[in-house]
């Protein structure tokens, strides 16, 4: 029985209204600025109101990445011009204290907002539920609000509840605005989050606020790929982002009787202006603005639909978009405001730009806080795991050297543990993938950094990090698998596969779903090349459970051509692949879940130390693609 018994609980997100600037109650970190400037001011006088000046600074897919970028062991926010890194929320607190300075010198009133996946993508998550450091961050640094993305459910709604239970006891008070988030009524693996959202308000349908002269309307959603890419989500479920823009714009317009509408939409937009918040503009033409998150794409100008603008500012606080416009209110009630674009400015938060000093002191007694906690497991953030004398890339719709990396640590962690059934293949998604691992400065590569590759995920003992599960497959579902592979652009680069102990060959003349040309498995002796119609014979296949629970996506992406069925070693028995955990320590009592990122951890521990300092080595042979994704 669902806590909060058998009621339909599809609507219950409260609203929130505010004349407030920053929409929260502590001050910002030094160099941030004032987060009331220019927002301040009461509800506007009747009449006919003057235009109204606004900047509109915006963010999406922070990832946790509250430090620089790439790698973290070069990044120096206290001086300027000698490191390759981008982002950290030093540098971002400063670059938005000199953005409020000038805009209140051209008396210009600010808004400032996220499109979400705030959470998920470096060590600082681990504290998500104890300290909320991505949310006291931002409210440090004055975001008016934000919204959910997928990655915010990446711990099961369970998991989210307590993140914002965390965030609520340090008196974060930032809105979080979700407007088609639909509860279960029977399913009680939400009412966690559900009890929390009715008793504290902690996630928002919708945000109404005065700015400078004008009343403005905010509301949140969560797109159709999104949630797609979320089973972990469940039993929550989203309502389509048409369905939902429509009833918060006609309630914005019609009872709030706002200026201005904006949509926090973690949907996506790409770098050509397309995607699912393009469409969004196009079938709900009463948005004004569109702030876009999910893609991780970088967009130097707005993409207009209509009289929509969207923008959207890459990921990693690596981007700070500056949308500056002039607002004309409408003359007579019932009318729309004038929205006029006077500059853009997506900004690069690269090493120009100083830190500032006490957002990242604040940032480093989060650091001391996961050192106590990673020293149980003898780890530290800075802590040396490796060094390497070339870039491991993860590049888009191909083989990605990190990738190859990732999955050879699977196959051989997994090997070592059952070397009697060594798996013959292990696959991970570029989705789950999150990082590359660069060269930089020295070759060192720190914990962190290691960590950023495969930040994610929990398993059922609730420790982060997808689990690795394992099972067999026959070639007919491997080429199945595969054929993803060669349409990335259709069912996107999250689904690509990197691949470890097999050779697939894609023919990109032949129609989709029917590309794959030829598979081979990779071992000491050559290559076994294999007969992609066999249903008879099975190998061993590792990867994680979330990888794992995506199989029957490749029926729904090939409306039913193509499918994979996971089974048991007799290669006849279907199993749930999502179950079959990867045991650890086998003579302990229950299943000792590995984890992603530990198998990755190890193998790299056991790398060869070929300088004899001290340090393993990643060979240079990861620095290039080798050849087991080939596209002709």
């Amino acid at each position: 029985m669902a806590a909060c018994g058998g009621e339909d609980r599809t609507q219950i997100l409260p609203q929130l209204s505010t004349g407030g600037a920053g929409g929260n109650s502590s001050a910002p970190a030094a160099g941030a600025g004032t987060a009331g400037l220019g927002g301040t001011a009461g509800a506007p006088d009747d009449g006919p109101r003057a235009p109204q000046k606004l900047l509109l600074l915006h963010t999406n897919d922070i990832h946790s990445h509250l430090m620089g970028f790439g790698p973290e062991r070069d990044y120096t926010p206290a001086t300027t011009n000698d490191d390759a890194t981008h982002g950290g929320f030093a540098r971002l607190a400063s670059a938005i204290g000199r953005a409020r300075a000038s805009a209140a010198a051209a008396d210009r009133a600010v808004l400032q907002l996220d499109a979400g996946d705030f959470m998920m993508g470096t060590l600082f998550e681990l504290l998500g539920t104890l300290e909320a450091p991505e949310l006291r961050m931002m409210q440090a640094l004055g975001y008016d609000a934000t919204t959910l993305g997928n990655h915010e459910f990446d711990w099961t709604p369970a998991g989210l509840a307590a993140i914002l239970q965390a965030a609520g006891a340090r008196q974060v008070s930032l809105p979080i605005l979700s407007s088609n988030l639909q509860f279960s009524s029977s399913d009680p693996g939400d009412d966690a989050l559900a009890a929390l959202v009715q008793s504290t308000g902690a996630l928002r349908a919708k945000l109404v606020k005065n700015v400078g002269g004008l009343k403005v309307g905010l509301f949140g959603l969560l797109g159709a790929n999104a949630s797609q890419v979320t089973p972990q989500a469940r039993p929550l479920t989203f309502e389509p982002i048409a369905d939902a823009a429509e009833r918060m714009v006609r309630e914005l317009r019609e009872v709030d009787d706002v200026d201005l509408v904006i949509a926090l939409s973690h949907s996506g937009i790409d770098a050509q202006g397309h995607g699912e918040d393009a469409d969004l503009a196009a079938a709900v033409p009463g948005i004004d603005i569109i702030v876009s998150g999910h893609t991780h794409d970088v967009l130097p100008q707005p993409a207009q639909v209509g009289d929509t603008l969207i923008v959207t500012a890459g990921s990693y606080s690596g981007y700070l978009g500056e949308l500056a416009l002039t607002v004309t209110p409408a003359a007579s009630p019932g009318g729309r405001a004038r929205v006029a674009l006077d500059d853009y400015m997506l900004l690069d938060i690269d090493d120009s730009i100083p830190g500032d000093a006490t957002t990242q002191a604040g940032l480093e007694q989060f650091v001391q806080g996961l050192d106590a906690a990673l020293g149980i497991r003898h780890l530290g953030y800075r802590q040396v795991v490796a060094e390497t004398p070339v870039d491991l890339p993860l590049p888009l719709y191909q083989e990605a050297p990190i990738g190859d990396l990732v999955t050879d640590a699977y196959r051989s962690v997994v090997s070592a543990l059952d070397p009697m059934q060594p798996p013959a293949l292990a696959f991970d998604a570029d989705g789950q993938i999150r990082a590359p691992i660069l060269e930089g400065k020295t070759g060192e590569i720190w914990f962190t950094d290691l960590f950023q590759v495969l930040p994610i995920g929990i398993g059922p003992d609730q420790v982060p990090g997808f689990p690795l599960v394992s099972f067999y497959l026959n070639p007919k579902d491997i080429r199945s698998g595969l054929e993803l592979n060669g349409v990335p652009q259709l069912v996107g680069s999250d689904l690509f596969l990197e691949i470890s102990g097999m050779k697939v060959e894609l023919d990109a003349s032949k129609p989709p779903f029917q590309r794959v040309s030829r598979l081979a498995l990779v071992t000491d002796s050559g290559e076994q090349e294999l007969d992609v119609t066999d249903t008879t014979t099975c190998y061993r296949v590792v990867t994680t459970n979330y990888v794992a629970g995506l199989l029957s996506l490749v029926s729904s992406a090939t409306n039913g051509a193509l499918s994979v069925s996971a089974k048991d070693a007799d290669c006849a028995t279907l199993i749930d692949p999502t179950t079959r955990y990867v045991d650890i320590d086998p003579t302990s009592p229950g299943v000792q879940e590995l984890k992603h990122w530990q198998a990755l951890l190890d193998y790299v521990s056991k790398l060869p130390d070929t300088d004899a300092d001290g340090t393993p080595d990643v060979p240079s042979s990861y620095g290039t693609a080798q050849g087991r994704i080939v596209q002709h």
